[in-house]
């Protein structure tokens, strides 16, 4: 840091720039929180015909992007390190209550608006148990967002004064390593679970496709799990959706609404094991 800089610190135009950086710089913490904690799990989802597995990412980096720029500012215009700490905290709260509320609260409600035929499928029940996932959550991110905090203040003035753009770009880089690796943990909580059920059934019911009309070996019937679609096997076809549709307490039995061309069935996926499928009334 240079020597004058202390004293340039008052000028408006400095401050100004301050605050316009810590904006930025909070904007780059929610950025980085929603690509780690729902935009790696929208990439998988969308590679195993998920019905619109980019939703939860935008509508999470829209949330996580407006607290995180509102925090950056209050804590640039506070300009003290204790209240960036503590506005820090208090936005890994919200953060951690989006990992609950975003994708058992809010994506049910948007599926069934821009799919309403989804709405009488969908079953997404609010366990008492939710409450430990978001507190262990919240212990995971706040480790991280109080770094940041500590971080902010001394990062965003050397790089308002820097000259150049590397010296600018550096603490949105540490921000983004540093929040980015708390939204690869929590990812794991609830959407990991979720996800895998998806995919294994989307590579089971591939596999099918695939072998149809072939011989297939006993064990490799097993290990892939085909006997699940034997009551639903004269409905499969290539094109498919599939979306969860229920669970359990624990993410271990997880149901999977899958959209075939003329049929939708429900396949309970128990520890990622496909065990049965079944068609639904009200096929369209």
């Amino acid at each position: 840091m240079r020597p004058f800089q202390s004293d340039l610190g008052d000028r408006p135009d400095i401050v100004h720039a301050k605050h316009v950086y810590g904006l930025w710089f909070g904007m780059a913490f929610g950025l980085a929180f929603s690509l780690t904690a729902w935009g790696m799990d929208a990439f998988w989802l969308d590679r195993a015909n998920a019905i619109l597995p980019w939703l939860k990412f935008v509508t999470g980096t829209v949330l996580c992007g407006l607290v995180g720029g509102l925090t950056g500012w209050l804590s640039a215009r506070l300009n003290r390190s204790i209240w960036s700490v503590l506005l820090w905290l208090t936005a890994a709260y919200v953060f951690a209550w989006l990992t609950i509320w975003l994708p058992f609260r809010i994506m049910p409600r948007l599926l069934s608006i821009l799919e309403p035929e989804l709405q009488m499928f969908l079953n997404y029940p609010y366990y008492d148990e939710f409450s430990s996932r978001i507190g262990l959550a919240y212990l995971w991110i706040a480790i991280f967002a109080a770094l940041v905090g500590l971080l902010q203040l001394p990062l965003s003035d050397s790089a308002v004064f820097s000259t150049s753009l590397l010296g600018r770009i550096i603490p949105i880089v540490v921000c983004f390593v540093l929040i980015g690796t708390s939204g690869l943990i929590v990812d794991g909580f609830n959407n990991g679970p979720l996800r895998s059920a998806v995919s294994t059934l989307h590579e089971t019911i591939e596999f099918s496709l695939d072998q149809r009309g072939n011989e297939i070996d006993p064990a490799v019937f097993r290990r892939m799990h085909l006997g699940a679609l034997r009551a639903i096997e004269d409905f499969v076809t290539p094109q498919r959706k599939l979306v969860v549709s229920g669970y359990d307490a624990i993410f271990g039995e997880v149901k999977v609404l899958v959209r075939f061309e003329n049929a939708d069935v429900e396949c309970e996926v128990l520890y990622d094991q496909p065990v049965f499928c079944r068609t639904l009334t009200g096929l369209p």
